[in-house]
This record gives structure tokens, C-alpha cells and sequence, in this order.
């Protein structure tokens, strides 16, 4: 589904406004085997790692019989085998780094004889995985979400709602005008919906201040200003300058720019200050902690998973370069919170899945725990990359969120046996960049006294504190406690040994 606005909702990496989005439609397959999935309509991801050159060619051959075309994502740049076209490498400047990742687009071809059906990237990859030659090693563009219900198309059907009304990948449940029974509950302000409050305490102090420093990368939407951040921001960059992921001083940045999915309307996105809010929660578990914001997501929360592959890719380099690291006086990166999931559509083939798991486990080798939310959409269905198997020995902790009585699960959090751990995800204080004020006014407003007296004004947070509710926050409670064990001398394997310990200890919501 094509969003129709265009540049005003260009997004944080600029793919928005020339972008269209798809459900996978699982009709016609055996039940269970192909399942809903939302992607990028025109595109493919190519690992040329695992795919065989005989398997692209095959590809090509079934899309000129369509009458499409299958190019790099520049211009008329031919694909031809990933593995030396140099021209359709140059056409991904997200996807270097560890990342093989090749992204292709499909077009219309001038020569068809007939005028052909829009392209479509599931029809494509569905005749190649039935196939003798399968698709080993090519895959969707699965669209992600920073833990909004809005991008699970089993849930609620996007094609219902008229695109030119509303954009159905859009709505977080957690932020406003929810019901108040259900789900819908965790909305509302006052029972864990993002709302501005009082914070009374002392800022997050170093426990050890001549220890080297952990560091924890935030894959997110970047963060924002904030006092409690001063001093503790690694610039997300490579040592030539290269951001890791979309480039934090973009004037398009959900940190700074709080309202940009429909700038005149003066509501904040659903996602804004989404980065900066699990940036505090690190802080509070472990205040020693270096933290590595990378922006993927926009200020709706949506990611592409060719920008996610690149950004890890990226962080592998980051992590593998000797010299940043002398310059940041031997701090490593430790810990990766990822925060946001996506469905797969054919979950139980390990053929049909990018090199996401990969380069996970890249970096899990390099002695990084990565840290996964479990999602939000209140099914046992498995989200990614919470729910994706490690090839390698010490998987990534899958987190779901747990009421703050930690006597239940939260209604809205996914479980099942894929889900590791539980921890606290509603209601949870932390911080919000201390620029954000929605257009939103107070209830009430009556000035006496040369004072300015009002109801409180629901998304004034320059304050700096909010309390917001979803796995998102689950996760960076786990990241900062296994960070601040690796602080104390524990390996990486040991310190998650010893919070998971820790947190099944406090999680009474299971039934006897």
C-alpha cells in the first residue's frame, strides 16, 4: 500500500515517499506453511553468500516472463551475479560493511508485449521457492516495526482502512485515544500510556569511575538531547566518517524532529523519542554504561530490513576497528538492544530467511549479548529477530514485559517457548528529549497572579520524564543489567546467565 503523501512522510531514511508496502497473501498454500508478512512490494534481498548464481538467473527468467524487470536499486544498473557486479554493490550504500546483502528492485519492462501486472515481490519469490531450484538465499524486505501493532497484518487487516484517510502502518496502541478495557488499556493515560511525569530522584552517577566503560549500541531511532545523556553518547560512526546507520544530523531525525509523519498537525510520531526513552532505562540499570545510538527507524518506528543488515554490518566493523577503540579508552560494545520485530512469512524454512541471523551471530562472537523484544501483539506467534535460532553457541535474550506487580505478563506482550525472560514493560519511567511539545493543549487553562495555570498538557515533555508501556522497554531493563554484571568482571555469557537467573527469580506470573 502506497502512502500518498509523499515527501511530507519521507521518514528518517528517505524511502518513504517512493515506497509501497504489501501483505504476503498465504492463499493457495497448505495451511500453516505461509503465513502474513509485510514487505517492501517491488524489492528482494540477494545473500549472495548462500545464493547460487543458477538460482538468480532463474529468477530473472521468471520475471521477463511476467514482463518485469529485475535491476539494482540505481537507475538502469543490471544485476547480474552479486558476486562481481560492481554496479549493483554501488547501488547499496547501506549494505556494506559484514552485510552481503544485495537489494533489487522490480520494474515494468518496455518490451513486454502486454501490459503487465504491478510488480510484485512475493508472486516473484513464489514461483522460485516452488521451483526444482528453490530460493536459497533470497527474501523479502520485510518491513519492521519499533513494537507497534500497526505492521502485524494478522492482526489487523491494513487494506481495510482507506490509505488516503489514515496509514494503517502507523497506529501504536500505546500512545493515545485507546479504549479503556483490553489492551486498548495500556493507551490511556494514567494505566502505562505515554504520558509526561515528575521525576524526583538524582541523575544515574557512575558507581565506577575509573573502570572502562561498557557500551551498549541502541539499534533505534537514535536519541535525543538530554541531560542524563551528556557524557554518555558514542558517536555512531565509522572511522571514516560513515554513520553506522541513517545519519544522526539528518533534518529528518524522530529525536529532534518530533512531528514528522504529518508536520502541520502538531502530534507528535508515534515513535519519537522512542531511542532516547530506552537510552534512560540503560542509564538507570547501569549508569556506567557508554551508550551507541543508531537510528534505523523513522518516527513512525518502521525499519527496512536492508537498513537493518547494513547498520549490523556496519556495527561489526565498528566493533572490529582497533583504532576507535584506542580512542574510547578500550570500552567495547557489549550489549545490543534491538527493540523492535517483524513476522515472517515462512518462519519454519531456514532457507528463506535473510542473513540477519548471521550477522547476529557475527556479533554475538565478538562477545556482544544481543538483546531482542519479544513484540507487542499479544500472539505465540514468533516475531524476528527475537524469535530466530543461533547458529552459533549463547543465542540473543528474547524479552516479553511483565506488569509492574511482576505477577503477570502484560496483555499486549507475545510469549511462547521462544520468549526467554520476562521484565518490567509497563508503566516504565524514563527519559524523553527535553525538547518535545505536541500540539496538544491543556484541558483547562486559567492564568491568575502573572502565573501561567493549567491542566497538565499530555505531551508537553520538556520536563525531560515520561512513563510509556511495550517490550521495546523490557528489553533495555535486561541490556542494562547485563551490562552492568560485564562491568563488575562477569563474561558476557556469565552476566546473562546471571540476570536471566535474577529475573526468573522475580516473575511470579506463572500459574501453578
Amino acid at each position: 500500500m502506497s502512502d500518498p503523501r509523499g515527501e511530507g512522510r519521507n521518514g528518517a531514511s528517505g524511502w518513504r515517499a517512493e515506497r509501497s508496502f504489501a501483505v504476503v497473501d498465504p492463499a493457495g498454500e497448505a495451511p500453516g506453511t505461509v503465513l502474513p508478512s509485510v514487505y517492501v512490494a517491488d524489492e528482494l534481498l540477494i545473500d549472495p553468500g548462500v545464493a547460487d548464481p543458477g538460482t538468480i538467473a532463474r529468477l530473472r527468467s521468471l520475471a521477463e516472463r511476467t514482463g518485469w524487470t529485475v535491476t539494482g536499486t540505481e537507475k538502469d544498473d543490471a544485476l547480474e551475479d552479486p558476486r562481481t557486479d560492481r554496479r549493483a554493490r554501488r547501488a547499496l550504500p547501506r549494505t556494506r560493511g559484514a552485510s552481503r546483502s544485495i537489494r533489487v528492485r522490480l520494474g515494468v519492462s518496455a518490451e513486454a508485449e502486454q501490459i503487465p501486472p504491478t510488480p510484485d515481490a512475493w508472486a516473484l519469490l513464489r514461483q522460485l521457492r516452488r521451483s526444482d531450484e528453490g530460493a536459497r538465499g533470497i527474501s523479502l524486505n520485510h518491513v519492521l516495526s519499533t513494537d507497534g501493532l500497526g505492521v502485524n497484518p494478522f492482526k489487523a487487516n491494513p487494506f481495510k482502512a482507506n490509505p488516503f484517510k489514515a496509514n494503517p502502518f502507523k497506529a501504536n496502541p500505546f500512545k493515545a485515544n485507546a479504549g479503556t478495557v483490553g489492551i486498548g488499556s495500556y493507551g490511556e493515560i494514567g494505566t502505562g500510556g505515554l504520558q509526561p511525569v515528575s521525576y524526583l530522584g538524582p541523575e544515574p552517577a557512575r558507581r565506577h569511575p575509573n573502570a572502562i566503560r561498557p557500551i551498549v549500541a541502541i539499534f533505534d531511532t537514535g536519541a535525543g538531547e538530554h541531560p542524563w545523556l551528556d557524557g554518555s553518547i558514542v558517536e555512531p560512526r565509522l572511522s571514516g566518517g560513515e554513520p553506522i546507520g541513517i545519519d544522526p544530523v539528518s533534518p529528518t531525525d524522530p529525536e529532534s524532529e518530533p512531528s514528522l509523519a504529518e508536520p502541520l498537525d502538531g502530534i507528535l510520531d508515534d515513535a519519537a523519542g522512542h531511542g532516547t526513552f530506552i537510552a534512560g532505562i540503560v542509564r538507570q540499570e547501569c549508569p556506567d554504561a557508554m551508550l551507541l545510538p543508531v537510528r534505523i527507524a523513522d518516527g513512525d518506528g518502521l525499519i527496512l530490513e536492508n537498513d537493518l543488515l547494513g547498520a549490523l554490518g556496519r556495527l561489526v566493523a565498528f566493533m572490529d576497528d582497533t583504532a576507535l577503540e584506542a580512542e574510547r579508552g578500550g570500552s567495547k560494545v557489549t550489549v545490543l538492544n534491538l527493540s523492535f520485530s517483524f513476522s515472517h512469512e515462512t518462519p519454519d524454512d531456514p532457507d528463506t530467511v535473510s542473513e540477519l541471523g548471521r550477522l547476529l551471530d557475527e556479533i554475538r562472537a565478538r562477545g556482544c549479548v544481543v538483546v531482542c523484544s519479544a513484540g507487542n501483539e499479544a500472539t505465540s506467534r514468533p516475531t524476528y529477530p527475537a524469535a530466530l535460532p543461533a547458529k552459533e553457541q549463547g543465542r540473543h535474550v528474547s524479552v516479553g514485559a511483565l506488569n509492574p506487580s511482576d505477577h503477570s505478563v502484560a496483555l499486549f506482550s507475545n510469549v511462547g517457548d521462544w520468549v526467554e525472560t520476562y521484565a518490567p514493560g509497563v508503566a516504565v519511567l524514563s527519559i524523553i528529549p527535553v525538547s518535545f511539545q505536541g500540539g496538544i493543549q491543556a484541558g483547562t487553562r486559567d492564568d491568575a497572579l502573572g502565573r501561567r495555570r493549567e491542566t497538565v498538557d499530555v505531551d508537553d515533555f520538556r520536563g525531560g520524564f515520561g512513563v510509556w508501556s511495550g517490550t521495546s522497554f523490557a528489553a533495555p531493563v535486561v541490556a542494562g543489567r547485563i551490562a552492568s554484571r560485564i562491568l563488575a568482571g562477569d563474561t558476557p555469557e556469565a552476566a546473562k546467565k546471571s540476570v536471566l537467573g535474577e529475573l526468573h527469580g522475580r516473575d511470579h506470573s506463572r500459574m501453578p
